[in-house]
């Protein structure tokens, strides 16, 4: 097995570089997509006139029993709705990402040249493996940060290409892109915590940047990501 390390600046730079490209388009399509999602996670939620919630405090408050079977019944009926719209909006946020980092991954290799819907074309094999990827890699974590807080950083970042691995080789196992990430990361513990220390700095820089440069941030991180993932999938190749 080879021993490739990861070069922190260099997944940078070329993140940075694709961004310059690509980045407006992209950041436009991840905006739109959260004021999507965002809207729909809203749907079915209870809206309450502020003088309504008020008055219903303080009856709640004066013992008022049925002022709280009112709220309750207010809540309950919007429930089944609101998980519906949030179910989708998720779903939606998936499909985003999934196909971002299959865009990303054709940019950096040369297959495609421009932003387009091609790269979502992908087998719904592929979704539903990234997403039960995702949800393992969660668990593993979080009982990682539950053991103690020390093994979740040596952890979590061991497990960070697993998605991407799906979404790169459709035709792999959701353990085995588990094993393939844990495989590539190998060596570069500190290296992989180093380049997320690094993304989270340009996110915030972006968040700063009138809030509105917080979605070209995330489209450097994108392709930064993307890159150390092809840096280090020689180890396990």
């Amino acid at each position: 097995m080879a021993n490739y390390s990861l070069n922190i600046s260099d997944a940078v730079s070329t993140g940075w570089d694709y961004a310059k490209k690509y980045g407006l388009i992209i950041a436009v399509i991840i905006f739109i997509v959260s004021l999507l999602t965002g809207g729909l996670s809203n749907i079915g939620s209870p809206d309450l006139n502020p003088d309504v919630a008020s008055n219903i405090g303080r009856r709640i408050g004066s013992g008022d029993t049925q002022a709280l079977k009112e709220l309750i019944d207010t809540y309950s009926s919007s429930s089944g709705l609101n998980v519906f719209f949030s179910i989708v909006s998720i779903l939606i946020e998936i499909a985003m990402y999934v196909g971002l980092y299959n865009l990303a991954l054709g940019l950096i290799r040369g297959i495609y040249n421009e932003v387009g819907f091609d790269a979502f074309k992908l087998p719904l094999a592929t979704y539903v493996k990234y997403v039960v990827v995702e949800i393992l890699v969660g668990i593993i974590t979080a009982v990682s940060f539950m053991c103690c807080i020390v093994p979740y950083f040596f952890v979590a970042p061991r497990l960070v290409f697993a998605p991407l691995y799906v979404i790169d080789n459709p035709e792999a196992g959701v353990f085995e892109a588990i094993k393939a990430s844990w495989g590539m990361t190998q060596g570069n513990t500190l290296a992989m915590i180093g380049l997320y220390l690094a993304l989270i700095g340009i996110v915030i820089v972006g968040f700063l940047c009138c809030c509105v440069g917080v979605y070209f941030a995330a489209v450097v991180a994108l392709f930064a990501t993307v890159a150390a993932y092809l840096q280090l999938k020689g180890n396990w190749a």
